[in-house]
């Protein structure tokens, strides 16, 4: 067996930490819904393309002559940005839910936000398989727009998340209790998101370590842009753990924290008490205070009106 590299020791320790990841993720499914609304789906997603990245590897340092082992690894690396934003674009139209959802600026958007990310994640599986797969430098170079492209809309997707949630912030006196936890939980993942984002910009945008000749031979290119250090493949592995890796884990682990420590069934049971006439403002009172009403004659005495 070949002795593995650095990168190849994190990608051993990638499949260690994310395989708890998937076994805890999978009853957070069960638990809080499986539609792609919800959001919690796509940890699992996340978990799968991380072990699955982590054993092509691994494979492919002691077979360098597969590429297809390259490929798939090239790729779960540009993917696995995907399911973090598409899942915070979940996790916000549940932090909505009951409260924000019938603001049709915010639907419309929560709707295009997801779009964006599924075209996100198509533009740089493309490119990873045109890049893998290159066997001109025109090929090559279509790749790599494929990915900069992606990643430019994995850019504009972060921008649209924060931008959403300091709308809720803005507005969490009027989401219900367990939903501002959620929407805590998302506030404190954004600068890790962030440093994930960016790393996967200024990958993109990297110089390739590779390159064809006039007669379509494969050559090795130097450069001497400061960008080459944050090539995913060939650049600083330093750069590439604190940035990628530790700054993703960091950001995984919050959302699950979350997950198993938020009963958000408790606010729909809520919902379900508070009389439709009044308004989530009469809601908000009911979940801001830990001994609230628990049934409708609560409410029909507090606001003057008979129990439903």
């Amino acid at each position: 067996m070949v002795k593995l590299d650095v990168r190849g020791d994190i990608a051993v320790a990638e499949i260690v930490l994310y395989v708890p990841i998937l076994v805890t993720s999978i009853p957070l499914v069960f638990r809080h819904g499986f539609t792609r609304k919800a959001g919690w789906i796509f940890l699992v997603i996340m978990a799968i393309i991380r072990i699955v990245g982590g054993v092509t590897h691994v494979l492919s340092e002691q077979n360098p002559t597969d590429v297809n082992l390259q490929i798939i690894f090239n790729i779960m690396e540009a993917a696995g940005l995907s399911p973090l934003l598409v899942a915070s674009v979940g996790f916000l139209g549940t932090v909505a839910q009951y409260s924000l959802e019938n603001n049709p600026q915010l639907t419309r958007g929560l709707r295009l936000m997801g779009v964006l990310g599924t075209v996100a994640l198509i533009l740089a599986i493309v490119g990873g398989i045109k890049v893998g797969n290159a066997k001109t430098q025109s090929d090559l170079n279509s790749g790599t727009n494929f990915r900069k492209i992606g990643s430019a809309l994995f850019g504009i997707l972060y921008a649209a998340v924060v931008i959403t949630t300091l709308f809720c912030l803005q507005n969490r006196d009027r989401i219900l209790k367990y939903r501002r936890k959620l929407l805590n939980g998302i506030a404190m993942a954004l600068p890790f998101l962030f440093i994930r984002v960016l790393y996967s910009i200024l990958s993109a945008f990297s110089p390739s370590p590779r390159g064809f000749d006039a007669a379509g031979e494969p050559i090795v290119v130097s450069s001497s842009s400061p960008l080459k250090a944050f090539n995913s493949t060939t650049g600083s592995w330093g750069v590439y753990l604190a940035m990628s890796v530790v700054a993703e884990y960091i950001v995984v682990l919050v959302y699950t924290a979350v997950g198993l420590r938020t009963p958000l069934s408790k606010d729909a049971a809520v919902y379900a008490q508070a009389p439709p006439a009044y308004g989530m403002q009469d809601v908000q009172s009911l979940t801001s205070a830990e001994g609230g009403c628990n049934s409708r004659s609560d409410w029909g005495s507090r606001y003057g009106r008979s129990s439903y």
